[in-house]
């Protein structure tokens, strides 16, 4: 059965959290030690410090001292983990592609245990408490890269899903993941599933946004232009992927809502409301953040100079039919990789060459011109079977040598699997073999013997009167397909 892509929520309900819920949480925690507190008409509902009781103190006998009120700023300091605020913390943020078609064994978007949901949305937001700045980092759910505890070759939205989505052990997958690619550590994570993200929104009461696109999606119109925006148009606007560009065009739109929320928490003094918020959204938040660490990133948030927010997405390009299974790739490109971790966390890093675009790039053309070799191997198969070539291979004393064509044509095939064929010596040490795989094709030599062995083919073909009619279109590359002529004779060697 044919499934639709699985689309992106977005990760509203993080940027709440860095920012302000824990204002919500220290009032609410409080309240749970105390619940009469929100039933106090005589004053604000206010949170005790940890540990304050909020019991009444007694002054002089018969006479009770009026309850000591603490601020929620008061409170929020603390509850905040001061030493969670010396160094540099990373938080995966996630987002992925549940909902409820996809839980509905009825459904045709149903998906079953064998098929876990993928993190569409992955982004890394990384505070830095000394210095005052966060940065948030997207990374393309098409991103090639390494899967922790997993072999082959994979987007790495990937992770998630092969560590058992949020119910097993998708979030340590993925941080595993991400910070083995960018070479950091990476010890929390948040999420939130589509049905979070719209939520989250609702429940802050919508967002003013200019959307910058007209979106279409599954029969609903979001127009152009300032306007304000529920959970559903939040979605759509952040999830719209077909016809609206590639998967870093959507990150890009991602980040910006995420900038004009955060923004607008700050700007319009919402705090306020942040009980609400919380009680809406609290269980469709999975964090491993505790309430103190919490509490201690919306201390920061609260004086936070947003001008020192800065966005970034990876750099790369997409590959399409590579020889990993013919799957397409956003590939990056290691050099960008490792001048952004330079000048975010000061920190080398020597990126996996294998999955750097270079590397690709030659693998693809390698892939390319041993399609040529297929297609030689067709077109010798065709002249065998009607008596015109033996195969050396069959040491036949009496068979006549291959003729000058022929025998360019199986030079030029040796040439290009010397080219594109990368041999490991089982002799050598394993770093050397390690080394000889982590080494690119030679892409000059490639296009050298693919020249070559393209001649050589047409030659044999012109020679031999063969044209499409003779081939199965699929055992020949495209390119040299397209050039044959289509003019069906009986098979004849030159004369």
């Amino acid at each position: 059965m044919k499934r639709k892509k699985g689309l992106t929520a977005l990760l509203i309900a993080l940027l709440i959290l860095v920012a302000a819920l824990a204002a919500a949480g220290a009032y609410l925690k409080n309240l749970q030690s105390d619940p009469m507190r929100a039933f106090n008409e005589a004053s604000t509902p206010t949170p005790a410090a940890p540990g304050q009781s909020g019991a009444p103190q007694t002054g002089a006998p018969g006479e009770a001292t009026p309850e000591p009120t603490i601020s929620p700023l008061e409170a929020l300091k603390a509850a905040a983990d001061a030493d969670f605020m010396k160094n540099r913390v990373n938080i995966l943020l996630l987002g992925w592609d549940e909902s409820p078609e996809r839980n509905d064994e009825s459904s045709a978007l149903y998906r079953d245990e064998e098929n876990n949901f993928r993190s569409d949305v992955i982004m890394l937001l990384t505070v830095d408490f000394e210095n005052k700045t966060v940065d948030l980092i997207s990374v393309p759910r098409d991103t090639y890269a390494p899967i922790y505890n997993v072999e082959g070759h994979f987007k790495i939205n990937a992770a998630f899903a092969k560590g058992g989505s949020a119910k097993g052990d998708g979030f340590n997958y993925a941080m595993n993941t991400v910070a083995s690619l960018l070479g950091v550590p990476i010890r929390y994570y948040a999420g939130v599933n589509m049905a979070g993200m719209k939520a989250v929104v609702d429940a802050m009461g919508g967002v003013d946004y200019d959307v910058d696109l007209r979106i279409v999606l599954n029969g609903r119109v979001l127009e152009k232009g300032m306007q304000h925006l529920n959970g559903q148009q939040v979605l759509d606007y952040c999830r719209a992927r077909k016809g609206y560009g590639t998967d870093v065009n959507r990150a890009d739109r991602q980040q910006r809502m995420l900038f004009a929320i955060f923004n607008q928490l700050k700007s319009r003094n919402q705090l306020v409301n942040l009980p609400n918020v919380y009680l809406g959204v609290k269980d469709y938040i999975d964090t491993n953040l505790n309430f103190d660490q919490i509490a201690a990133l919306s201390m920061f948030a609260l004086d936070f100079d947003t001008a020192n927010l800065r966005r970034h997405t990876l750099a790369g390009e997409y590959i399409s039919g590579t020889p990993y299974n013919g799957a397409s790739f956003y590939v990056l490109k290691n050099d960008a990789l490792r001048e952004l971790v330079r000048e975010i966390f000061g920190v080398s890093l020597e990126p996996d060459p294998r999955y750097d675009i270079a590397y690709v790039q030659a693998d693809k053309a390698a892939a390319d011109a041993l399609a040529y070799v297929t297609g030689s191997q067709n077109i010798l198969g065709i002249l065998q079977s009607n008596g015109l070539y033996t195969d050396p291979a069959a040491q036949d004393p009496y068979a006549p040598a291959p003729a000058w064509d022929i025998q360019e044509l199986l030079s030029a095939m040796e040439q290009v699997n010397a080219a594109a064929v990368r041999v490991i010596p089982a002799s050598l040490s394993e770093e050397k073999q390690e080394a000889l795989l982590k080494t690119p094709f030679d892409t000059d030599a490639i296009s050298a013997s693919v020249a070559r062995i393209r001649q050589a083919m047409w030659t044999v073909c012109l020679n031999y009167g063969l044209y499409k009619e003779h081939f199965t279109k699929a055992l020949l590359p495209e390119e040299f397909y397209s050039i044959l002529p289509a003019y069906a004779d009986t098979l004849s060697p030159r004369t």
